[in-house]
Parts: structure tokens; C-alpha cells; sequence
């Protein structure tokens, strides 16, 4: 009997190596580029960093030396830390806990400042299993202080011991006039060469400028305090033709205002408070000329208040095209802000404009400086290991 069977349909042609494609597809999805490596095994939870016993991912990390966990579900065996290119650390023993590793290791985070990638390579022998990535907030490693020599609360304001004439709101108009040992509210000035000496000026009634400068050429404020209370004032002094020797400012919005015809010298500008649309600044400068800044201490922050403002000096204006020339920052101590000197690529400079041999803390957010190439910059270094501060490119 015969019989008849269904035609068989065509078989598909198998593809020489589709599997091992497949296979190697996978293995770069797991581990992403990089030679010499191999499947992890099945991760159970994602990975972490923890320091001080709480994870790190945008925290706030001091800019130290320290000790920072990784934990993961894929197994390893050793690790190192890395902050771009540069090897941080080295992770100690690693121990397994049910699915998870884990290990410690001391990453050195000295010098650096604002955000930063951490990251954890993580290897089983010879082969790399994982690359950890976490994004870190540095901090000053300490509460934060003024190094020796800087201008700080024993060097400047109203002497110890001094007693103050209570004066309220004063208003000069005659030239020559000067003024010792008074405690003011506000403070205007519309007379040539007037001097200010040991007094304290408290201007905390919304006014744009504490000392407020009309026709005052040469004035001179030493050895004295200006106040803004808890931002009530939104400017120390403003704009031009004054003097500033051994004087604290704070509680402002922003501190001195730099136009033309202005020095400061020996100040202490701290403290200063952040109010709605206002970028604070310890000292500004929008345009002018003729401006010496030497051998103060700025940083606008307040000890215990998370923020860090917006800049120890700001230069450049967001209107018109002033122009700022023949400023010279030397010697100073500065801190704090998202940068501690940000200089606006569209600021209207030459080479006039210079910052030298001034010291750097590590308190900003992201970084010391940021600024155009226009601007000259030389011997500038972190106060505490004497490198060289970065520079941000502004444009």
C-alpha cells in the first residue's frame, strides 16, 4: 500500500555564529563597552555608595579624604575608585551578605569642589563585572572658618571696647564732614570727602543702598560695620568713588557695589542673605574703572545656612554693554558661591581686568572660578595644599 506523505516545508537556513552574536549582544548589554570582561550575574538590587551609614547620590560629601561604601548584587572580588580618569581609591575586602557584595574603600576627594562623578570599577579576577556611577556635592571638610592672616571679626568693624552714639538715619551734605563713633540707621552722603571711622551703620528699612553714595567723591569708611540686617537692605555701598579700609559687611543682599573710583582693602564681607530674583554677591561690579580689591576676605555665605549664594566676585552686566576696565583682585581670600569668581562671558573686558595671587577655599558649589580667556588670571591657589585653581571656560 502506498503511501502519501505531506510535502515537508523548507527549512530555515541557520545563520553560522547567531548565537554567539546573541551571547555577545547580551554581555555588552549588561556590562557596557570595554574589553577583557564577562557576564555578572543577575543583579537583585541596584547598586549604591553609601557614606557615613546614608547613600551619596547628590549628597552633600566633604571634600576629604573618606570612607565610602559600594554595595551591589553582582559579585566581585576587588574595586577601585575613580573621579574621571584619576584613580581616588582603592576598595578594601569585600564581603557577601545573602545576594549582595559589598566593600569599603578611602577616596580621596581633597582639593576637588561642586559636583562630581564618583565611580566604582568593579572586577572578578581578571575580568571587569561592573562600572558604579553616583554623583557626589562637595563640601568644605570643615565648619567654615578664615585662615590665619585674613581679614576676619578681631581685624575689622567697630574696635572692641569702643562706645557708640546712638544717631539714627544720617544724612551729610556738607564736604569734608566726619563722622566718629556712631551707631546710624541708613547713611547718605551727598558731600565730598567725608570720612567714616569706628561707627556702625544698620540699614534694615528696604532701601536699595546702605550707605548710598550721591556726589561723594572720596569717601572713606574705616575700621567700621555695615549691616542689612536680615536682608533688608538690598546693597552695602553703591557705586563709585569710595574707600574701604578694615570694614565688615554683612546681613546685605549683596555686598559693595564696584564702580569706578573704588578700593577696598582689609574688609571682611560675609553673612549676606539671599532674597527672590537677587544672584548675591559678596562684591559686584557691572562696569567701571579704577577698582583695587586687595588682602580681604569674601564669601558671601552664612555658617549654617545650606546654600551657597551666587559668588564671592561677579563680574559682567545683563544689560547694556558697560564696560569694566583697570581692576585689579590681589590677595585675597575668597569662598562660597556656585562659583567663588564668575565673570560673565558676555562681560565687556581687556586684559586690564586681573586676578592675582589670590587663596581659594573649597566651600564653592562647582568650582573656583569660571570666566572668558580675556580675563587675566595668575597665581591664583586653593589656601590649603597650594594648587592652582581650576578655570571654568565661561564661553
Amino acid at each position: 500500500m502506498s503511501q502519501h506523505l505531506a510535502p515537508r516545508a523548507p527549512r530555515t537556513p541557520r545563520r553560522r555564529g547567531s548565537r554567539a552574536l546573541l551571547a555577545a549582544a547580551a554581555l555588552l548589554t549588561a556590562l557596557g563597552t570595554g574589553a577583557g570582561t564577562v557576564p555578572a550575574a543577575h543583579a537583585t538590587s541596584a547598586p549604591v555608595m553609601n557614606y557615613d551609614g546614608t547613600t551619596v547620590n547628590n549628597a552633600r560629601i566633604p571634600a576629604a579624604s573618606i570612607g565610602i561604601e559600594t554595595a551591589t548584587g553582582v559579585a566581585f572580588d576587588r574595586g577601585a575608585y575613580f573621579v574621571g580618569t584619576t584613580q581616588v581609591g582603592t576598595l578594601g575586602p569585600v564581603t557577601a551578605s545573602g545576594d549582595t557584595y559589598r566593600a569599603t574603600g578611602t577616596v580621596d576627594l581633597t582639593g576637588r569642589s561642586g559636583s562630581i562623578t564618583l565611580v566604582a570599577k568593579l572586577y572578578k579576577g581578571k575580568y571587569l563585572v561592573q562600572n558604579v556611577y553616583k554623583v557626589l556635592r562637595l563640601v568644605p571638610p570643615a565648619p567654615l572658618g578664615i585662615p590665619a592672616g585674613w581679614p576676619n571679626a578681631a581685624t575689622t568693624g567697630v574696635p572692641a571696647g569702643t562706645t557708640l552714639t546712638p544717631a539714627g538715619d544720617v544724612v551729610v551734605t556738607t564736604p569734608g564732614t566726619v563722622l566718629t563713633g556712631l551707631d546710624m540707621g541708613c547713611l547718605t552722603v551727598r558731600a565730598a570727602d567725608v570720612v567714616v571711622r569706628k561707627s556702625r551703620v544698620t540699614c534694615t528699612d528696604g532701601r536699595q543702598l546702605a550707605v548710598a553714595l550721591t556726589g561723594a567723591k572720596g569717601f572713606v569708611m574705616e575700621d567700621s560695620e555695615i549691616d542689612g540686617g536680615d536682608g533688608g537692605t538690598e546693597n552695602a555701598i553703591g557705586w563709585g568713588g569710595y574707600t574701604l579700609r578694615r570694614v565688615e559687611v554683612r546681613g546685605t543682599q549683596d555686598g559693595p557695589r564696584l564702580g569706578y573710583d573704588v578700593t577696598i582693602a582689609d574688609s571682611w564681607i560675609h553673612g549676606l542673605v539671599r532674597h527672590d530674583d537677587v544672584h548675591t554677591d559678596a562684591l559686584q561690579s557691572t562696569s567701571g574703572e579704577r577698582i583695587v580689591v586687595r588682602h580681604n576676605t569674601l564669601d558671601p555665605r552664612t555658617p549654617g545656612v545650606d546654600d551657597f549664594l551666587n559668588a564671592a566676585v561677579q563680574l559682567g552686566t545683563e544689560t547694556g554693554t558697560g564696560r569694566l576696565r583697570n581692576a585689579v583682585f590681589e590677595n585675597n581670600f575668597l569662598n562660597g558661591g556656585a562659583f567663588s569668581v564668575n565673570v560673565k562671558c558676555s562681560a565687556n573686558i581687556d586684559s586690564s581686568v586681573v586676578f592675582r595671587n589670590n587663596r581659594f577655599g573649597h566651600g564653592s558649589r562647582f568650582g573656583a572660578v569660571i570666566a572668558p580667556g580675556k580675563l587675566r588670571l595668575s597665581g591664583n591657589t586653593y589656601i590649603d595644599n597650594g594648587a592652582a585653581v581650576p578655570v571654568a571656560p565661561a564661553c
